[in-house]
């Protein structure tokens, strides 16, 4: 009769275990969102969850009370060693094993019974719980993150990455772990070589045969020089000439070249887009020798994965422009009521 009551007691505190680790498998907001979603299990279990601290006291308490309850009984029928051999493995199993484990259907039947139970007495316990367990937090240290460096962040999104139930999209995470590195890049890393830039003088005809060279070049600009050794001067962008331009290079070329050292960081670049509002820039070294060419969108590219944009052009267009967001009529269905919660609980 004695070894049944400790065995039950001791029972009654691993179910404590298994509800606690249910009630607490997700964080209260997803589990909201959830119980939102009329997810049947977050539903219930949302109906004590939402008050916290008073439910963490609560749980503790219980488990507390039945495990020592369980263990004196016990203690009291066995030799010191014998209650040393078999108290001890039940003990890890009630709070390490389970704990550690994942969520399995049974635990989370057996919650969702007694969850009933556990809101009627937290809807008379919360004032005095809640008070309690905030003056116990006030003396705790709270729980670390555990990221130290930047580097920990980014493994803590490639673990979101391969999470299979992880909302944010693929793309999303990627551009947090570019943002996370984007200066570990100098403008060095990502410049256009100038061998692969076409550079015409200042001096030069516009006509057919440059305006064709500039098409085959597959450039947006090209660079405009006083001489062929001489510094850069300007930029001519392909879009300021057309088949009925006339006239020389200097005429209509941008007059004025913005200059990023080579060894600058992405972030020093980005910066000097936002002081100057040019889109490229003429990358020197050391040596005030023009080794290449920079541009914004290779800094997006770089930030973000690519530009932005579903391809849409149209920017002088006032009705495409007004047009985009045009959204179907909404059905006259009235959407579910979210769930009714106590906010002021939840918080």
């Amino acid at each position: 009769m004695i070894y049944a009551l400790a065995i039950t007691l001791l029972l009654l505190a691993v179910i404590g275990v298994v509800a606690r680790k249910t009630y607490f498998y997700l964080p209260l907001r997803e589990l909201k969102r959830q119980a939102e979603k009329r997810d049947p299990l977050a539903t219930q279990l949302y109906r004590a969850a939402a008050y916290g601290n008073s439910l963490k006291a609560l749980l503790w308490l219980y488990i507390g009370l039945t495990t020592a309850a369980g263990i004196i009984v016990l203690a009291r029928e066995l030799d010191v060693w014998v209650s040393i051999l078999v108290i001890g493995p039940i003990l890890w199993i009630a709070f390490w094993l389970i704990p550690a484990t994942r969520l399995t259907s049974v635990g989370a039947r057996v919650t969702m019974f007694i969850t009933p139970a556990i809101a009627w007495l937290l809807n008379y316990l919360h004032p005095a719980l809640n008070r309690s367990a905030n003056l116990v937090e006030k003396r705790t240290v709270g729980q670390h993150t555990g990221i130290f460096e930047r580097e920990d962040l980014i493994r803590l999104i490639e673990q979101q990455q391969s999470q299979e139930d992880s909302r944010i999209n693929e793309e999303e995470l990627e551009i947090a772990k570019r943002a996370l590195s984007f200066d570990d890049y100098e403008v060095g890393d990502l410049l256009t070589s100038h061998k692969k830039i076409k550079i015409v003088l200042a001096d030069d005809t516009i006509g057919p045969i440059l305006i064709d060279e500039m098409h085959k070049s597959r450039q947006e600009f090209v660079l405009v020089r006083e001489s062929k050794k001489g510094p850069v001067v300007g930029t001519l962008e392909f879009e300021q000439i057309n088949l009925e331009t006339t006239g020389k290079v200097k005429d209509i070329m941008n007059p004025t070249a913005y200059f990023v050292h080579e060894d600058d960081s992405l972030s020093e670049a980005l910066h000097a887009f936002f002081v100057t509002n040019h889109p490229q820039f003429v990358v020197v070294n050391k040596f005030e020798e023009y080794v290449g060419v920079i541009t914004v969108q290779d800094m997006l590219r770089q930030l973000l994965g690519h530009v932005p944009g579903d391809g849409f052009e149209e920017y002088s267009n006032l009705e495409a422009v007004a047009a985009k967001h045009t959204k179907p009529k909404q059905s006259e269905e009235e959407p579910e009521d979210p769930i009714q919660t106590d906010e002021e609980v939840v918080e």
